[in-house]
């Protein structure tokens, strides 16, 4: 199936991202948008791209919008709980951390926010066992990676 071109679109704001070019990436993740009024995943990296930025609120907006299209959608889920901890709301981002971990127990990211609003709610314990989990999931990622580098 030809890529759509609201993949292409997100495929360049995702680059521009990693460049740390905001402007462009935002400009790109808005012609995805423009394109796929429902995809989940173009409001999510438009929402990442506002919280590397700083836009904490305009984050969680957009982690709200790909919410709305699909309500386990475990990646905005992950990056609402980042935006929430930034905003030191911890209890709701703990919420959408735990809620992404159980939508998506491999997302080392989502096990790292869980354990670290845990700690700042006064759940140590806890937050070892989410840290142990995200450490566990990040080793074998990075063998997955290199892995594939050797095959190649």
């Amino acid at each position: 199936m030809p890529e759509s071109q609201a993949t292409r679109f997100l495929k360049r704001a995702e680059s521009y991202l990693k460049q740390t070019k905001y402007k462009e990436a935002l400009a790109h993740a808005d012609q995805a948008i423009l394109l796929e009024p429902k995809n989940t995943a173009a409001y999510t990296l438009r929402a990442a791209i506002k919280i590397d930025m700083g836009e904490y609120k305009a984050g969680i907006v957009d982690c709200d919008r790909a919410l709305a299209v699909n309500p386990n959608w475990a990646e905005a889920l992950a990056k609402k709980a980042l935006a929430l901890y930034s905003l030191e709301q911890y209890a709701p981002a703990l919420a959408a951390a735990t809620r992404a971990v159980s939508l998506n127990a491999n997302d080392a990211e989502a096990w790292y926010l869980r354990g670290i609003c845990l700690e700042e709610t006064g759940k140590s314990e806890e937050a070892e066992v989410a840290y142990a989990k995200s450490l566990e999931l990040e080793i074998i990622l990075d063998i997955k990676e290199e892995s594939r580098h050797v095959r190649k």
